[in-house]
């Protein structure tokens, strides 16, 4: 009898502490609908999380109150992100419509290109940065050459998810700065990003049917997301029937939990194989997430043989909710401890990161897109500061109407790009890649990767306009 109390109590507990995510996601909408705030386009649940994080034991909860929020509550929500970010790579390719593979080459070939010379130059500059500058006077810890890619591709799920890995490999600080810079990232995308957009309006460099930023900033999103889904023929009302929500969560735990199976049945093979000796590790330094992807693409397969439909904006809507959480709940539970100690090698990562995505997009984007090079590289600076969403935002803004068709090939890059990059393999394998090479070998190899994705964009594809 005590054992169900306990049971329901916790049942209650975790369930108050989803409620007060929830609203503390409500107050961060209410907050970025400030005129005066809402001009930046800060997401709702990047607010809602400084809020958090302001209210936090480390700020302001160091001074309690009577409404201050319980330190219980902050202890609950740490572990979200980490599990949030296996149901976001499990959607990743849910009832998205596939061309064939020439056609999606064909169509995404550019914006992979692009997308995969930034995100391998985030470690080639994050290894020159720290072996040259951050290890030589700050002592910086080697791992840290592979913070930019995690956090400014990846994003805060990523940083979160990759737990296990920086616990793996004593490197604890990494994951906080990690998750940091994730938050740096959004908010210079943003301010990156319509800065450029305003010069590019003033030098022609954009289609003449753009909308002007301060109608953007007029439009209410959720009404514009529904506006859209009307036009192009979706049924709300049998998308959101309840049957169909419960099915889909259903499906997004199956893929999860393929997934897992699959890092599991990894790892046994692993430890009777080349790792039994524990010298070798692979998956063992991968984190579950990775696996999430595929493990959706097994459940999308079983589902449709089954004769079940996926509705993709369901989908789409069931993402957005536990990305909004995940981000949430990742800057709210931030810790602040690496401030003392690595704060200004933090500053100089951030900005070395800034600065290589710039001089990506002035100097090398013209040459890789053949056409609209503009609209293309900030769609592609968006997501690979920010975040997908980030990337689709600047797009509505430079090419409304879809008349260039960077949309469609930002859409299809995903295939040829998250699978690696943003979270995927490489991603997961590139601290270990550190330890067995060495940050110089390390260095010099993402280098050669990343101007090899950047001659095959300007030599390659500049014949096939």
């Amino acid at each position: 009898m005590c054992q169900n109390i306990l049971g329901m109590d916790n049942v209650v507990f975790y369930g108050s502490a989803l409620l007060i995510l929830f609203g503390a996601i409500t107050v961060g909408y209410l907050i970025v609908q400030l005129p005066w705030i809402r001009r930046s386009f800060l997401p709702a649940s990047v607010a809602a999380g400084l809020v958090l994080l302001l209210l936090s034991p480390q700020l302001l909860g160091k001074f309690p109150t009577e409404s201050s929020i319980a330190e219980s509550l902050y202890k609950a929500w740490e572990p979200l992100p980490g599990l949030f970010i296996n149901v976001i790579f499990a959607a990743l390719f849910l009832g998205k419509p596939l061309a064939s593979l020439k056609g999606i080459w064909r169509m995404a070939a550019p914006q992979a290109a692009f997308g995969q010379m930034i995100a391998w130059g985030y470690y080639a500059v994050g290894s020159f940065v720290v072996l040259f500058i951050l290890a030589p006077v700050f002592g910086t810890n080697h791992l840290a050459a592979s913070l930019l890619e995690i956090s400014f591709e990846g994003g805060h799920g990523t940083a979160a998810g990759m737990e296990s890995v920086f616990s793996e490999l004593n490197y604890k600080t990494g994951q906080e700065m990690a998750v940091a810079l994730a938050t740096t990232g959004l908010f210079a995308t943003l301010t990156v990003g319509f800065t450029l957009i305003s010069i590019g309006r003033r030098r022609n460099l954009i289609e003449k049917d753009t909308l002007s930023v301060d109608k953007v900033k007029g439009m209410v999103y959720h009404r514009r997301i529904v506006a859209q889904l009307l036009k192009i023929g979706y049924n709300l009302r049998e998308d959101l029937a309840f049957w169909r929500i419960i099915s889909h969560i259903i499906l997004l735990i199956a893929g999860v939990l393929i997934g897992w199976a699959i890092h599991w049945l990894m790892l046994q093979i692993e430890g009777t194989t080349w790792g039994a000796a524990g010298d070798l590790k692979i998956f063992g330094y991968m984190p579950r997430f990775t696996f999430c992807m595929f493990g959706g693409m097994i459940a999308q397969t079983i589902w449709r043989r089954l004769g079940f439909k996926i509705s993709l904006p369901l989908i789409d809507l069931l993402s957005s909710i536990v990305l909004a959480m995940l981000v949430t709940s990742a800057i709210g539970t931030m810790k602040l401890d690496f401030v003392s100690t690595d704060g200004v090698a933090f500053l100089i990562l951030a900005l070395s990161g800034v600065l290589w995505v710039l001089f990506c997009f002035v100097f090398l984007a013209r040459h890789i897109f053949v056409r609209h090079w503009f609209t293309n590289a900030i769609i592609g600076i968006g997501q690979s500061m920010g975040t997908t969403a980030t990337g689709l935002l600047f797009a509505h803004v430079v090419d409304p109407k879809q008349r260039t068709g960077a949309v469609e090939s930002f859409g299809y890059k995903q295939l040829l790009f998250e699978p690696f990059m943003g979270g995927g393999i490489v991603t997961a394998m590139s601290m270990p890649m550190i330890v067995l090479f060495g940050l110089p070998k390390f260095m010099v190899i993402c280098a050669m990767v990343s101007f090899a994705w950047l001659t095959f964009g300007v030599l390659a594809l500049n014949k096939h306009p």
